[in-house]
């Protein structure tokens, strides 16, 4: 029997001990972001909210999505603790990672078929470093508190070479049975419009909005392509139902993988937590929801320091328009 059926309280100590040092939010502050009135908080419906009581709202969906600020450590410790919370309160949930895609999923399965496997061979097996993830280190906690529990670890989205050339020429880059499996209808136009705006955004205004078309088409692939394994894996074997690890746009409930996932399995119950970066020109919480009802929560944290975003975005246009490969 696992070690999770036996002893939770134990488990949840080697993680938080011997395998994650949770720090919280607090602990990485820097000296102005200390003072916003929101760092911290849990905010849900209106109000806010203890991390007790999300808890016991996050247990009774089917499957929760966990959306993070991808290179944020705080988010992946917050992401343990909500893992954790599921765990102790009897869940035993899969844990899907937006990072795995599908291709590699034969080869991590077989990796982790072996209870005493050598996590620290993930990143190999998964081709993690070639895809431009931050450090693998982020987020081998979370895989390893799923493996220690007996639970399934997942590898979810559309193979990046399928959605780099849907980007490029469409969906009719699809290979047959995937494209029928997929059954992606056309686009609505006020959904398009919408995310063809936060790309141009994304993309610090450089990419034409007429260009992004097929950007938003690979985007509604991989949320299907995610949702896909949800409704055909989650259910079955140990799993009860699934936590995706995921940015907080796949997370999104109105854009992102959830209106796939509740067009597969209309009866599965939905939860979709964000970690929001502080920002000192936004005071409210409703102004970090991309649009309204985005997600069911919001969770409070203070900004990672990193370049410029759109610095490096410019900087990597001009190595590319050079032929360089970095």
């Amino acid at each position: 029997m696992p070690l999770m059926e036996k002893r939770p309280p134990l488990l949840l100590a080697c993680a938080l001990l011997a395998v994650f040092a949770l720090s919280g939010a607090a602990a990485a502050l820097g000296a102005g972001e200390e003072k916003h009135p929101l760092l911290g908080r849990i905010w849900w419906r209106g109000g806010f909210l203890a991390e007790e009581a999300l808890w016991k709202w996050m247990v009774q969906a089917r499957v929760v999505y966990l959306g993070e600020v991808h290179d944020n450590p705080v988010h992946h410790q917050l992401q343990a603790r909500a893992y954790i919370a599921l765990l102790e309160r009897g869940r035993r949930p899969a844990l899907g990672f937006e990072m795995f895609t599908t291709d590699a999923a034969p080869a991590l399965a077989k990796l982790l078929a072996d209870p005493r496997a050598d996590l620290s061979k993930i990143p190999e097996v998964t081709g993690w470093r070639r895809r431009g993830w931050p450090d693998w280190s982020l987020y081998a906690p979370l895989a390893e508190i799923a493996h220690r529990a007996g639970l399934p670890v997942l590898a979810t989205d559309l193979p990046r070479e399928l959605a780099a050339k849907v980007a490029r020429r469409g969906l009719g880059e699809l290979p047959a049975p995937l494209a029928k499996e997929l059954a992606l209808g056309p686009p609505d136009p006020a959904r398009r419009a919408a995310m063809l705006e936060e790309f141009y955004e994304s993309h610090c205004r450089v990419i034409p909005k007429e260009r992004l078309g097929g950007l938003y088409e690979a985007w509604r692939a991989r949320n299907r392509m995610i949702a896909l394994a949800r409704a055909l894996r989650a259910p079955r074997g140990k799993a009860d139902g699934a936590v995706l690890i995921t940015g907080a746009g796949h997370a999104d409930r109105a854009a992102g993988i959830p209106p796939d996932l509740a067009s597969l399995m209309p009866e599965a119950g939905q939860f979709a937590l964000a970690f929001a970066e502080v920002r000192p020109e936004k005071r409210r919480p409703e102004a970090y929801l991309p649009r309204p009802g985005a997600y069911d929560a919001l969770w409070f944290t203070a900004p990672h320091p990193r370049e410029d975003p759109c610095v490096k975005f410019r900087r990597g246009l001009e190595r590319f328009g050079r032929g360089e490969e970095k």
